[in-house]
């Protein structure tokens, strides 16, 4: 009996199991189905708002529009899609027309609230949309997300804060270039870019003489980027002073003033072979025929990259060509200065030949 009123409880137990399994089931299924349905229906009112909202946009970029909706909570990601595409696309910049749709819908706090309660996308969309707008009243808001822990919201944080104010945010923003690594440096380079050289140069390049020798590497490559000749006085400075060989190496290769070659010419000597190749190439791109004689010795150099890149330097100082680099290769004494500049003239004349 007892074996039997076993059993019977062991069945009863299996039965409610496999009831709140299925149950779970159909509630999992239900739920899934919720969710795809309102992503589905998210999906087609947004494509609803920006298509809507790309003609109220680009009406207006043709000629002042008379009357403009009201912008609801639920167009804002549509809205803003279409603010941002428009802006990227040639002649979208600063828009008279879709400046004045803007100040109609009053989209700066609109924009701040996106970005206070917004999901992550939706977000870095809304900051994005803020510089573009250059709303002044959003600095403060703004400078708050430089120091994000996401690289995405602090990098397009600070890149709207350039372009609202460059005067202002610059100082806020280059000691963050300095301090984050986690910064895409092509991300940085164009945000420099569009803040443009009197903005940026002051800073970056004090920023560049205070830092330690890794990251004012980094510093004088932006530097010199938007303005080779503000980086020129750094690059002087920095070349005339004992450095780490990879600081050196970027200065020589960004090298723009012939006038700083004073500064590269005693470097043709360094104990590293990659500042010998660097200031070869820098004496080649910038020197004088006179410089040639400074260069030859360095044909026999041990390191073939130093010597491929003396060749080619030579190739380009000497004004009588080829004939002229034939009559230097053929008084050297060094089998691997001739074989240098035999394969440099070679190059040359199949590249003329294509």
């Amino acid at each position: 009996m007892d074996t039997l009123m076993n059993v019977d409880s062991q069945v009863a137990f299996a039965i409610w199991v496999g009831l709140g399994v299925t149950v779970t089931s159909v509630v999992l299924l239900v739920a899934v189905l919720a969710i795809r349905q309102l992503a589905l229906r998210r999906e087609r009112n947004h494509l609803r708002a920006a298509t809507f909202w790309r003609g109220v946009l680009v009406d207006a970029m043709q000629g002042p529009s008379t009357s403009v909706p009201a912008l609801p909570e639920r167009d804002m990601t549509g809205f803003v899609e279409v603010w941002n595409e428009l802006h990227d696309a040639p002649g979208g910049a600063d828009d008279r027309g879709m400046l004045a749709v803007a100040e109609q819908v009053d989209l700066a706090p609109k924009l701040e609230r996106m970005v206070e309660h917004g999901r992550f996308h939706d977000r870095v969309m809304a900051i994005i949309a803020i510089g573009y707008l250059r709303s002044a009243s959003s600095f403060d808001r703004l400078a708050a997300l430089i120091d994000d822990a996401s690289p995405i919201v602090s990098i397009s944080a600070a890149r709207a804060l350039m372009r609202i104010d460059a005067q202002r945010a610059v100082q806020q923003v280059v000691p963050q270039i300095v301090s984050r690594h986690d910064w895409v440096d092509g991300g940085i380079a164009q945000m420099l870019h569009e803040a443009g050289p009197e903005a940026i140069k002051d800073e970056l390049g004090a920023a560049a003489l205070r830092a330690n020798d890794e990251v004012a590497s980094r510093l004088v490559r932006f530097l010199a980027g938007v303005s080779p000749e503000a980086a020129a006085p750094v690059i002087a400075r920095i070349l005339a002073e004992p450095h780490d060989e990879h600081l050196v190496s970027t200065c020589l290769q960004v090298l723009a003033d012939a006038r700083d070659l004073d500064k590269a010419r005693p470097l043709l000597a360094h104990e590293r072979w990659h500042v010998r190749m660097h200031a070869a190439a820098a004496i080649g791109r910038l020197g004088g025929a006179a410089d040639a004689e400074t260069l030859v010795p360095l044909l026999a150099d041990p390191q073939w990259w130093v010597r491929y890149r003396t060749a080619q330097a030579l190739q380009h100082l000497l004004a009588g060509g080829e004939a002229q680099l034939a009559q230097v290769r053929d008084a050297q004494h060094d089998r691997y200065a001739r074989d240098i500049l035999t394969q440099v003239m070679a190059e040359r004349a199949l590249g003329e030949t294509q």
